[in-house]
C-alpha cells in the first residue's frame, strides 16, 4: 500500500434522509484529509427473527432497502452523491457489512448451504452485482464479521465478491485464528483481493496491538507482506489527543499503514466541521506527535 490510508466509517449521515445535507458531508470530509470512507453499515435481508420477514438476500443500507433481486430500489439521489465522493483528499470508497448485534454472517451460512454450498445464482449474488454496477465508486467491501465466524461461508464469500470484482477488508477485532485462515485460504484462491486489515483497537478490541496480528499473518501464511498492511482503529469516545496518541504508538510497528475511525457520523452535525479534519490530523500524526 503507497501512502498513509486514513479511513474513516460513515453511517446514515451519508444517505439522503440524513439530517445535515449529504452533499455538504461529502464536501465536509473531501476537505478533511481522510483518504478512505467505508459506508457502514450494510445488511443482508433474512426471512428469519425479524418483523417484518425481509426477503432473504437483500441488501438494506442500516434499515433501508437499496437493492432487491438484482435492481437499485434505494433515494434516486444516492447514486450521484456516491459517485462525487471520491475526490479532495478522498481517493477510496468502501461498503461495510456487518457489525455489532446483527446476524449478517449468520444468514449468510444459512444462504450458503441452502444453495448447496455455493452463492451462485442467489438473491445476493445478483444484489451484490447490482451495488457494483449502480454505485462503482464502491470498490472495496469491508467484511466486519463479530458473530457466527463460519470460515466455509466467508471464504466462499470472499470468493464472490472477487469474482464480481471487488477489493476486500477484514474488520477484525478477535479470532485471530478465523481472520488469517481467511487471509490464507483467499491469497491462494484471488491472490491480491484483500486490500488490508482495519484492525479495531478500542471498545472490544481495545487490547490489540499489531504486532501480534502481523505475526498471525505470517504464521497463516508466511509468503503474504505484512508491511503497511494493518490499519489500526480507534473511536470518536476518544479525542483526537488520545486518538493520535494511539496512532503514534501503532506506526511504530512496519505492519501498520494508516488508521481509522469510527464513524463519522458522531462529528457531522453543521456546527463544528473542523472537529473532522482534527482527527484525520491526528491520524495521520500531524497534530498529535
Amino acid at each position: 500500500m503507497q501512502g498513509l490510508n486514513i479511513a474513516i466509517y460513515a453511517e446514515g449521515c451519508m444517505y439522503p434522509s440524513a439530517t445535515y445535507p449529504v452533499s455538504e458531508t461529502i464536501g465536509v470530509v473531501q476537505q478533511s484529509g481522510f483518504t478512505t470512507v467505508i459506508l457502514s453499515l450494510f445488511h443482508i435481508g433474512r426471512d428469519y427473527d425479524v418483523s417484518p420477514l425481509q426477503r432473504l438476500g437483500d441488501l438494506y443500507f442500516n434499515t433501508t432497502l437499496v437493492f432487491s433481486q438484482g435492481e437499485y430500489v434505494g433515494d434516486a439521489a444516492w447514486p450521484s452523491l456516491i459517485a462525487s465522493l471520491p475526490s479532495g483528499s478522498v481517493a477510496k470508497v468502501c461498503a461495510s457489512i456487518g457489525g455489532g448485534g446483527v446476524m449478517d454472517f449468520q444468514t449468510l451460512k444459512k444462504i450458503y448451504e441452502a444453495n448447496g454450498n455455493s452463492f451462485e445464482q442467489t438473491n445476493l449474488a445478483a444484489n451484490l452485482a447490482a451495488l457494483r454496477r449502480y454505485l462503482p465508486a464502491i470498490s472495496i467491501i469491508d467484511l466486519d464479521c463479530e458473530e457466527t465466524y463460519d470460515s466455509p461461508s466467508f471464504i466462499a464469500f470472499c470468493q464472490l465478491l472477487a469474482s464480481i470484482g471487488f477489493g476486500i477488508t477484514f474488520c477484525p477485532y478477535i479470532k485471530a485464528t478465523f481472520w488469517t485462515g481467511a487471509l490464507a485460504a483467499l491469497n491462494a484462491s484471488n491472490p491480491g483481493a484483500l486490500k488490508w486489515f482495519n484492525l479495531q483497537c478500542y471498545d472490544g478490541g481495545g487490547e490489540n496491538q499489531p504486532g501480534p496480528w502481523a505475526a498471525a499473518i505470517k504464521q497463516a501464511c508466511p509468503s503474504f507482506p505484512t508491511d503497511g498492511f494493518l490499519i489500526t482503529g480507534d473511536w470518536t469516545e476518544d479525542s483526537p489527543q488520545q486518538v493520535g496518541q494511539l496512532m503514534a504508538r501503532c506506526r511504530q510497528d512496519p505492519s501498520v499503514g494508516g488508521g481509522f475511525l469510527w464513524t463519522l457520523d458522531s462529528l457531522i452535525n453543521g456546527q463544528n466541521d473542523g472537529l473532522v479534519k482534527q482527527y484525520a490530523d491526528a491520524i495521520a500524526g500531524i497534530s498529535y506527535r
